[in-house]
């Protein structure tokens, strides 16, 4: 079974490409790696070299398509602009059939706040892109910005009034056509638990897990990256979710407290935990 992954790959970090490769190859599949951008190190270090790739995702689509490839997952990450969504997009109009998965990660922001690649027109076809997804994976900034709502006044909520928000939200952005939607990330009340409330066929969950209130590089994509490979598989969104966070929860443990959060999660032994 082969995935394509369409992301950024950072020499450290442990994200994006990295997260996605040996995730999704620990589980069994071909991880066909297309990069929107190359860089020394994720963009939280203080200094680091970036190599813009715009224009490389239409040539791997002819290449591809000549060779009259298919794939049962597409997953996509960091857009360093608009013209690479929407060769994202081309892309997978262009490969997604009825036995493909596309997971999407409309990565824009975090804590409130958008991210340097953030635009009126990355917005515009990040939701193009959504509407082509089976799963969407936005963390909570992403998902108010999915919705055309304000941060200012969500990001307040807590409790009961941030979930029935996040709910309403989430159906708002795909989950009344059919689509999964995994918000991750949220705030707990309790103050060591982090949630993800998951979206499928109408019915909702918070699946919950312990957490050191440390925001380590690369956590969202390796929880969609084992998310999309558990569903692919056969397990529920519930189930895939479960496994993700587990998954994470067991590389935070594992990751010495003097590790800077830039650097990301010690999960490489856990990877055996996702080998079926």
């Amino acid at each position: 079974m082969k995935v394509a992954a369409i992301n950024d790959l950072s020499g450290f970090g442990k994200c994006s490409l990295v997260a996605d490769m040996t995730v999704l190859s620990a589980m069994g599949f071909q991880c066909c790696p297309l990069p929107t951008a190359v860089l020394s190190a994720q963009t939280g270090y203080s200094s680091y070299y970036s190599k813009d790739l715009t224009g490389i995702i239409p040539e791997y689509t002819r290449e591809w398509e000549k060779q009259s490839e298919t794939f049962d997952g597409i997953i996509t990450g960091f857009m360093m602009s608009n013209v690479q969504a929407l060769n994202s997009l081309d892309f997978i109009k262009e490969f997604k059939t009825s036995g493909t998965t596309v997971l999407v990660d409309p990565v824009m922001g975090d804590d409130g706040r958008t991210y340097t690649n953030f635009s009126a027109d990355l917005l515009q076809t990040i939701r193009e892109m959504t509407k082509e997804a089976d799963i969407i994976t936005p963390n909570l900034t992403e998902l108010i910005l999915l919705a055309d709502e304000s941060p200012e006044n969500i990001m307040k909520l807590k409790g009961e009034d941030l979930i029935s928000e996040i709910s309403k939200l989430s159906m708002a952005v795909g989950g009344d056509r059919g689509k999964i939607v995994a918000v991750t990330g949220i705030p707990l009340e309790e103050s060591d638990e982090v949630g993800n409330f998951i979206l499928e066929n109408g019915v909702s969950k918070i699946i919950s897990s312990k957490s050191n209130k440390v925001h380590y590089s690369g956590t969202g994509d390796l929880f969609a990256a084992v998310f999309l490979g558990a569903y692919i598989s056969g397990k529920s969104a519930f189930d895939a979710a479960d496994l993700a966070s587990r998954f994470i929860y067991s590389s935070i443990i594992d990751t010495p407290t003097d590790t800077s959060p830039n650097a990301g999660v010690e999960y490489e032994k856990n990877l055996k935990m996702l080998i079926s």
